[in-house]
């Protein structure tokens, strides 16, 4: 009787990778979905192999604001502008079910598997006209795609807190579910005092439930708008500095320099983090005449020179708020880059950041690396440098999730001569 043969060495080796800082290639060996080792070169049996053929090996993408419950359901109803959408998203709403939800979701979260997403932050929208439909819908979805993509669920109150008074208890509910974060979006609401009220009533919650705020403000790009510096303000009242990010902020952008100044100087004494939604606010935002104005962005550089933390969400696909997009955060890092106007290598890389590490430190989770210790979330590319990888060649993309391949793109071109 002979001695049963030895198991692999490593369950996964990933040959020939160049990581964003290095220029010669390593190895990679993972195990029990982990990177246990980065050299040069790595010997030994593994259960299986890729090999890399000199691309680049990143962290894998982290969306950290994507509104997931409402993706494809533009055929029910489609906005051209902000308002349109805001005073009519409940007519979509009414029309959805939990099974509807979960078909939808889980399209998105197979797309964001496939394009590298390891992470995302699910934007649910709870009130009196979806109730817990979509949050019950998505957490199906979610419970689908566990160990693929894992979803992180923030109850939404949407319809507002003053102009929808049975979402408190609804966002409650949620809670208990399960969500771990609380959002917001105070400008629904019909006056300043009731947007503060939003605002405070959305702080109490968190705090009653020990989780994160994550609070659309300054949402639309109008300079009277003033909802970042009232949750900036507020976030500092009620003890909740480092637990809150704000969304959007395009209001920023117009407001007069010194007084952005000193809303970004609030913004970080109530040590928030923001989350910009470039892709989608590009379409939906700019004004409403035939003359795009402003064009739906925020003060990214500005904000990540004062020490702001800032990432990137995807935010709609094919509903209500945008017409495209198909979760794929390399087209996401590329539309940050030119909305922000980052210029220099070093802002394209904050770029590229804003949908990996920065966006993971944004929802709490983990920060990613290619390192020794680190869990073996990975994204290998074909192209071989940053500035390729946001050209958008063509060719292969792996996602990697705890050690093994869960998703991945091919990509080809052909010419008749």
């Amino acid at each position: 009787m002979t001695d049963a043969a030895p198991g692999p060495e490593w369950d996964l080796l990933v040959h020939d990778a160049v990581r964003l800082d290095d220029e010669a290639p390593v190895s990679i060996g993972i195990r029990d979905g982990r990177i246990e080792a980065v050299a040069p070169t790595l010997d030994g049996h593994a259960g299986a192999r890729i090999d890399a053929r000199g691309g680049l090996v990143t962290p894998s993408f982290v969306d950290p604001h994507f509104h997931i419950d409402k993706v494809l359901s533009r055929d029910l109803l489609g906005a051209r502008g902000p308002q349109e959408a805001l005073d009519r998203a409940r007519e979509v709403k009414i029309h959805f079910t939990v099974a509807d939800v979960e078909e939808r979701a889980s399209t998105a979260l197979r797309l964001a598997a496939a394009h590298g997403i390891g992470r995302l932050h699910a934007q649910i929208d709870v009130d009196f006209a979806t109730r817990l439909v979509s949050f019950e819908g998505v957490m199906r979805a979610c419970d689908r795609f566990a160990g693929i993509v894992d979803v992180t669920l923030v109850a939404f109150p949407q319809e507002g807190i003053v102009a929808d008074p049975e979402a408190p208890a609804l966002l409650r509910e949620a809670l208990n579910m399960g969500a771990a974060a609380v959002g917001g979006l105070p400008e629904v609401e019909a006056s300043v005092e009731d947007q503060r009220t939003h605002v405070e009533t959305i702080l109490d919650l968190a705090a009653e439930f020990d989780v994160g705020v994550e609070m659309h403000a300054d949402y639309m790009d109008r300079a009277e708008l003033k909802t970042l510096e009232m949750l900036a303000e507020a976030t500092i009242v009620h003890g909740m500095r480092g637990r809150v990010v704000a969304s959007h902020c395009n209001a920023l952008a117009v407001y007069p320099d010194e007084e952005a100044t000193r809303v970004i100087d609030k913004v970080l004494d109530a040590e928030m983090a923001v989350t910009v939604l470039p892709i989608a606010n590009l379409q939906m935002l700019g004004g409403e005449g035939r003359t795009p104005k402003n064009r739906g962005s925020s003060r990214v550089k500005e904000m990540l020179d004062a020490g702001i933390n800032v990432a990137a969400g995807a935010d709609n696909m094919y509903d209500i708020w945008y017409r495209f997009n198909r979760m794929d955060p390399v087209e996401l890092a590329y539309m940050t880059v030119h909305s922000a106007g980052m210029r220099t290598d070093e802002e394209v890389r904050d770029g590229f950041e804003m949908v990996t590490t920065r966006a993971a430190r944004i929802i709490g989770a983990p920060v990613p690396a290619v390192a020794a210790g680190s869990p073996a979330d990975l994204v290998v590319f074909e192209a071989t440098n940053l500035v390729d990888v946001l050209r958008r060649l063509p060719g292969r993309r792996i996602h990697i999730k705890a050690g093994r391949p869960v998703g991945g793109i091919e990509g080809a071109v052909w010419a008749a001569v």
